[in-house]
């Protein structure tokens, strides 16, 4: 009887041992909901493109040479855009900066590429392109949008 008895003991210690075991005991505080990073995209993107292949080409590649995307570290709670404000303002001027070199580009370099016969039989391009701003997280996520012309000659 006695063994009996010491065998009963000793599994329901194992089970209480193993109930308690499971229990969490941690107290830290739990992650947000929301992601750590917020991103942000600044780039520019073909709408209508009527010309040879080369010169868009020729053109996406710069686009993707010179995008702007990055990653800010910070928490947010509800995802409005005030809580972004900031950042937001910060990604606005790096807009801004790309917007007027991707102009420049068009205008200046790309012309006279053009002018210059780099692309061999080419007499007429005519593109329109949208430049955003977007914020990948949160509400109202698009922080700035042109559209931009292009035409040669």
């Amino acid at each position: 009887m006695k063994r009996i008895y010491t065998i009963a003991l000793l599994l329901s210690s194992l089970l209480m041992l193993t109930c308690v075991s499971s229990c969490e005991f941690d107290n830290s505080p739990e992650p947000p909901d929301y992601p750590l990073y917020v991103s942000y995209i600044i780039t520019a993107k073909d709408l209508s493109f009527e010309g040879p292949k080369v010169v868009l080409n020729e053109i996406d590649q710069w686009i993707k040479t010179n995008r702007v995307a990055y990653d800010v570290r910070m928490n947010y709670s509800t995802g409005e855009a005030s809580e972004f404000a900031k950042q937001d303002a910060e990604a606005v001027k790096k807009y801004e900066e790309f917007a007027t070199k991707f102009k420049a580009y068009l205008d200046n370099e790309l012309k006279a590429k053009l002018a210059s016969g780099a692309f061999e039989g080419v007499t007429t391009v005519r593109a329109t392109y949208s430049i955003t701003a977007t914020r990948m997280q949160g509400q109202e996520g698009t922080l700035k949008y042109e559209q931009v012309s292009f035409t040669y000659p």
